[in-house]
C-alpha cells in the first residue's frame, strides 16, 4: 500500500468544478486525456466540506467574505460528489479528496476514494487527523505553513499506526512566483524522513 505514491500525478479539481457538475465531468474527462497521451499514473483530488456545518449559519448570506461566499458557490450535493467519483475511477484515476471537517472524512470512506489528503490549514487539527486515521487509507499532508515539529508530530502519529504517509511541499502562497517556491525543501523532506 506504500507504493500506492510512486510516481503519482496528483491532478487538482478542488472546487474548480464551480458548484456545476458538468463542468466537474467535462474537467475530469479532459484530465483522463492528458493522462492517457502522456501515459501517466494519476489521482484526482476534490474537495468535500459539510458546508451547511463548515461555515456558521449567520454567515452563509455574506457575499462580502470571498471565502463564504466562494464556499457556498461551489456546493455540490453528495450525489453529485458520487457521480464524479464514479467517473473518476472509471476514467482510469485514483479518487482522492481533501475532508475538510469529520463528517467529510466519513463521505471520503462511502466514496470509496484511495487516498486522503490533509490540508496544510490542518495539520494541527487532531480530531480531523484521528478521523483520517481510523479510515486506514493512505494519507497526502501539505506542510505549507506548518513548523518542523507539526511535521515531526505527523510522521510519527501516522508511522506508529503503520498508515502510509506522504508530504507534499507547498508554500501555501496563491499564485507563487518562481523564488517563493523553496524546492529545496523536498530535499530537506527527503533526507528527513527516508520513509
Amino acid at each position: 500500500n506504500r507504493n500506492i505514491f510512486d510516481e503519482l500525478f496528483v491532478l487538482e479539481l478542488a472546487n474548480n468544478h464551480l458548484g456545476n457538475l458538468d463542468r466537474g465531468m467535462k474537467i475530469i474527462s479532459d484530465f483522463a486525456k492528458v493522462a492517457r497521451y502522456n501515459n501517466v499514473r494519476a489521482a484526482i483530488k476534490l474537495q468535500f466540506r459539510d458546508v451547511d456545518n463548515f461555515i456558521h449559519k449567520d454567515f452563509r448570506h455574506r457575499s462580502d467574505i470571498r471565502y463564504i461566499k466562494k464556499t457556498m458557490d461551489t456546493k455540490l450535493t453528495r450525489e453529485d460528489f458520487a457521480m464524479m467519483t464514479e467517473h473518476v475511477r472509471k476514467s482510469g484515476f485514483l479518487r482522492m479528496a481533501t475532508p475538510f471537517d469529520e463528517r467529510s472524512v466519513d463521505l471520503c470512506v462511502d466514496l470509496d476514494c484511495e487516498i486522503i489528503k490533509i490540508a496544510s490549514s490542518d495539520i494541527n487539527d487532531w480530531v480531523l487527523i484521528e478521523k483520517i486515521a481510523k479510515t486506514k487509507k493512505p494519507v497526502i499532508a501539505s506542510t505549507g505553513g506548518s513548523s518542523l515539529k507539526d511535521m515531526d508530530d505527523l510522521v510519527t502519529f501516522f508511522s506508529n499506526r503503520n498508515i502510509p504517509l506522504a508530504l507534499n511541499h507547498c508554500v501555501s502562497l496563491y499564485p507563487t512566483e518562481d523564488n517563493e517556491l523553496e524546492l529545496n525543501q523536498i530535499d530537506f523532506l527527503r533526507n528527513r524522513y527516508p520513509d
